[in-house]
């Protein structure tokens, strides 16, 4: 145990609390802070905020403890560190910690980051004098960070603004409170990472005629931002001006200059576009291009055309809509992960997801990781996509290639009234013999009615063995099984698990049932039937409350005990 005090004139903060870990320590010490700059009370706060880190060390996410040391550990913490918790304060209050002590006189001068936040600040003329004041006070002629959080009536174009812009030699992140009648890019020549987010407000690029370059810029993300009536394109702006960009990320922006956005560097390494429905044309030609993000940026029926040349490509995520077309050219056999995906189990093998999830999957065939979304469309559905002559539909999964890489396989089961889905994924599963890990989140669009005849039965009478065991199902490299989002209330459920349960291979180690929002009654009886109809004598099942169920073979018996007592 030990004893702090921390005595400043108005505060006084004691008590006996246990010795925590490093990572407690510092958010603790920024607590400390906050509290004596704040003039709140303090006491029974750091009392509640111990209390609540000796129960994250009951749930294990902290369980390294240093030796009980006395004496005043925070005066021991050296000064680069108590400048690095004082940078996430806004610098005005960073200033006011001069006036805990002499030694922290000039502590706030060792953080290397000027945080300018105008909120609060009812009059513009009082925004712009802190703001200069807090500017002045840096001592260093480079900033290493900065951040400006400005408000409607404080303009980008006072003295101030362009001041700590061109002081700024790391990262810049501008955001606004509202939108603003226009904001420009800021003119950070020197910074290596730039972040600007205001919601709906019109940005303005740079002027060819202006000649300002951002030679370091190393990271760009433009955040709820309007790009209309811009002189250039954006891709032109980043091909002349941002030579060195390595990370491009495009979320919610709108306008002319992202309509046709074309890409062409050798040191572009990422690029994450997020709901750019203005969004037609996307042309990428980066030779080092390692990682690529698209989300819900082609809107159905509107269309669109990707062309993808990226032959060091490592990482592809696409999630929901694909354009008309699509074209990764050259090698993708560098592709180690495929996100994203969604593929229907049945339907028509040239309409909606279904050509676009089969052709990266061919594409990015030596994958070894993979999460993907697989539907099983009801009825209702397949007469929705198929219209009434439903003879076109057929089943999806044979057009899926063999997968011989992937070794970590994450799947979004989905399945409406009638479900039977455990087919589709046996299928799956079958091209996939490398497999290792495979994690299952269950998450069926629509329950089993009552009165249909797979109406899920009383819990504790279904008749486990009637799905046929595929015998032809051989996943001998897995080594651990995890599903998720289980109710115990549906019968796909009960297919899922009979697949999966009877046809385990020697390699498993360990297996994971999560049932989430099932009443304590339904659980206790899962947790009695599944282990009573699938004992796998190689190892134990233990219940972790409150409604987990794990398998563990023997060598991990120690591990499930743990679990078991938390």
């Amino acid at each position: 145990m030990n004893h702090l005090i921390l005595i400043n004139g108005k505060h006084e903060i004691s008590g006996r609390f246990p010795i925590c870990s490093f990572e407690d320590y510092m958010c603790i010490t920024g607590f400390f802070l906050t509290s004596l700059i704040t003039g709140s009370p303090t006491n029974r706060r750091v009392r509640d905020c111990f209390v609540f880190m000796k129960k994250r060390k009951a749930d294990g996410s902290s369980p390294q403890l240093f030796s009980p040391v006395v004496g005043d550990r925070l005066s021991d913490l050296p000064d680069d560190l108590i400048g690095r918790i004082i940078s996430f304060l806004p610098t005005p209050e960073a200033v006011l910690t001069s006036q805990l002590s002499r030694r922290w006189r000039r502590v706030w001068a060792h953080v290397g980051a000027l945080n300018v936040c105008v909120r609060g600040c009812v009059r513009r003329h009082r925004a712009c004098v802190l703001a200069r004041e807090a500017l002045a006070r840096f001592t260093t002629p480079g900033i290493p960070s900065i951040s400006v959080e400005i408000d409607g009536h404080v303009h980008a174009t006072e003295a101030w603004y362009r001041e700590a812009m061109e002081r700024a030699v790391g990262s810049v992140r501008v955001t606004s409170l509202r939108e603003l009648a226009s904001l420009e890019l800021p003119p950070c020549t020197r910074a290596e990472a730039l972040a600007v987010a205001s919601p709906g407000t019109v940005l303005a690029l740079p002027d060819p005629a202006a000649g300002m370059a951002f030679g370091r810029l190393a990271e760009l993300s433009l955040s709820s931002v309007q790009l209309t009536g811009a002189a250039r394109p954006l891709g032109e702006f980043l091909w002349s001006c941002c030579p060195r960009l390595r990370r491009l990320r495009l979320c919610c922006v709108s306008g002319d200059a992202v309509r046709r956005l074309a890409l062409r560097t050798d040191a572009l390494e990422a690029l994450d576009v997020n709901n750019v429905g203005d969004l037609t044309r996307l042309d990428v030609v980066a030779a080092n291009l390692r990682r690529l993000s698209v989300r819900s940026c082609f809107r159905f029926p509107t269309g669109g055309e990707v062309s993808v040349s990226a032959p060091r490509m490592e990482a592809v995520l696409w999630y929901r809509s694909y354009p008309e077309q699509l074209d990764f050219g050259g090698d993708m056999t560098h592709v180690r992960r495929l996100a994203g995906l969604k593929l229907p189990a049945l339907g028509r093998p040239d309409q909606f997801d279904a050509p676009y999830a089969v052709q990266l999957l061919r594409k990015c065939s030596l994958a070894e990781h993979l999460a993907m979304e697989l539907v099983m469309p009801d009825e209702m559905a397949l007469l929705n996509w198929l219209g009434p002559e439903q003879g076109a539909c057929e089943d999806l999964i044979r057009h899926v290639p063999q997968l011989p890489n992937v070794s970590v396989l994450s799947l979004k089961l989905s399945w409406g009234f009638g479900g039977n889905i455990g087919p589709s994924l046996a299928s799956l599963l079958s091209r996939a013999p490398s497999l290792t890990r495979l994690c299952i989140d269950a998450s069926p669009y629509c329950f089993t009615v009552t009165e249909s005849k797979e109406a899920a039965p009383p819990c504790g009478e279904y008749q486990w063995g009637h799905t046929r065991r595929d015998g032809e199902l051989r996943l001998d490299r897995l080594r651990e099984v995890s599903v998720d989002g289980l109710k115990g209330t549906d019968c796909e459920e009960y297919r899922i698990l009979e697949l999966l349960l009877g046809n385990v291979p020697p390699s498993l180690e360990r297996l994971s049932l999560t049932f989430c929002g099932t009443a304590a009654s339904i659980f206790d009886k899962m947790a009695t039937e599944i282990p009573k109809h699938f004992p796998m004598a190689a190892g134990r099942w233990v219940r972790c409350p409150p409604s987990v169920l794990t398998w563990s073979k023997n060598s991990q018996a120690r591990e499930a005990k743990k679990l078991r007592t938390k």
